[in-house]
C-alpha cells in the first residue's frame, strides 16, 4: 500500500471515529454489555467468557481504527517530507526567506 493510500485510509477512520453516531453506538454496545455481564449469573462461565470476548473485541476495534489513524498522519508526514525533498532550489531558498 501507498503512503497516499494509507494516508487516506488515516483520513477516512478518523472520520468514523469523529462521527457522533459512531460515537454513539460505540457507548451503547459498550453499556450493552457491561450490563448483559452484571446480569449474567456467576455460575454462567461460558456466558462471562463470550461477554468479556464481546467487551475486548469492542475495545480491540476501535484500536485498529486509531491505529489507522495513527499511520494515515506517518503517512501523511512522509509524504510531506518527500514533497519538500523533491522541491527545487529556488523554491527552498523563497520558502526559507517566507
Amino acid at each position: 500500500m501507498t503512503n497516499q493510500q494509507i494516508a487516506q485510509k488515516g483520513f477516512e477512520a478518523s472520520q468514523v471515529l469523529d462521527n457522533p453516531a459512531y460515537k454513539a453506538a460505540m457507548e451503547a454496545l459498550r453499556t450493552d454489555v457491561v450490563d448483559a455481564w452484571k446480569k449474567c449469573p456467576v455460575r454462567d462461565k461460558e456466558g462471562q467468557v463470550l461477554l468479556l470476548q464481546l467487551a475486548k473485541l469492542t475495545d480491540k476495534f476501535e484500536s485498529v481504527l486509531s491505529g489507522m489513524v495513527e499511520g494515515g498522519k506517518f503517512a501523511q508526514r512522509q509524504l510531506e517530507l518527500d514533497d519538500m525533498r523533491n522541491e527545487s532550489t529556488a523554491k527552498k531558498l523563497m520558502r526559507r526567506v517566507l
